[in-house]
């Protein structure tokens, strides 16, 4: 058990170096085994400066499909105020991931083919319980080349 904690713990080390100009993540959240990724997204507070990446997940099951939203700050992701835009320092680059549109009071993005955002999901069984699986490991990619 030792030996396959230390190799997945060295292969998501690595990961980063894989992606060309990119940015790697790796988040574990408690989620239901019936929830999956819906969609995803850039968002910005403006007046901070900061972004980030949005998550989008649904949950199947019952009646109705509910979606929630998750945010994840993402190292080098930033907000420009002066070009309304949102912008990644990965590599020495600077990609423009989302450019901004101000509606009335609200400014929505809009992602640029230069920084996509893909998120793998991988489902993790609960070491001490032996139980069925409980949390997932989500694996969030920005900016990295195909």
């Amino acid at each position: 058990m030792t030996i396959t904690r230390t190799l997945c713990l060295t292969l998501l080390l690595s990961l980063p170096a894989l992606a060309a100009h990119g940015t790697i993540i790796t988040v574990e959240r408690d989620v239901a085994p019936n929830v999956s990724v819906a969609g995803t997204s850039f968002a910005a507070d403006p007046d901070q400066g900061r972004a980030w990446v949005v998550v989008d997940l649904a949950e199947h099951g019952g009646e109705e499909e509910q979606v929630y939203s998750q945010r994840f700050a993402v190292p080098g992701l930033s907000y420009d105020a002066a070009t309304r835009s949102i912008h990644l320092q990965a590599g020495g680059r600077d990609l423009t991931c989302a450019v901004g549109k101000r509606v009335l009071w609200a400014t929505y993005f809009r992602a640029t083919s230069d920084c996509p955002i893909r998120v793998q999901q991988t489902p993790q069984a609960q070491a001490d319980a032996g139980a069925p699986a409980s949390y997932a490991r989500f694996i969030i990619e920005v900016g990295a080349t195909p």
